[in-house]
């Protein structure tokens, strides 16, 4: 009970900390940097997250994460994806889009919790990458 208390208010933690990073005014290197900061304090290393396919984050999640905060983690991966795609061009962007995307909808089948935010980030995504075809 106590540890899943934890992992709530991590989750907390990590809402907070997205919404302060969007609405920083910073230059490029230093809103990387405070990305790669927001993958490790919540979901592990950049450079091994950021290039998973969705097949290989949900080995990752499944070797690396415990199984009642998996979901919660893929969720935090794909917003961070998400953000990221934000502030990138394309084609960055559009991979990123796609990524997040892919991870949304694997939550969305495997998951057992209902999320309106989540359906709409995925329509939110949709959209872009239907306008961009």
């Amino acid at each position: 009970m106590l540890q899943r208390d934890y992992f709530l208010r991590m989750i907390e933690e990590f809402c907070a900390a997205i919404s302060r990073f969007l609405v920083k005014k910073e230059d490029d290197l230093e809103r990387d940097k405070d990305l790669k900061d927001l993958y490790r304090q919540y979901v592990g290393d950049y450079n091994d997250l950021r290039n998973l396919s969705l097949s290989e984050a949900i080995a990752y999640a499944n070797e690396q994460w415990k199984e009642g905060e998996r979901m919660d983690k893929l969720n935090m991966l794909a917003e961070l994806l998400y953000v990221e795609a934000c502030f990138k061009a394309n084609p960055l962007r559009q991979m990123l889009l796609e990524k997040a995307y892919s991870l949304f909808d694997y939550i969305e089948e495997n998951g057992s919790t209902f999320s309106i935010n989540r359906r709409q980030r995925m329509e939110k995504i949709r959209q872009k990458l239907i306008k961009r075809t």
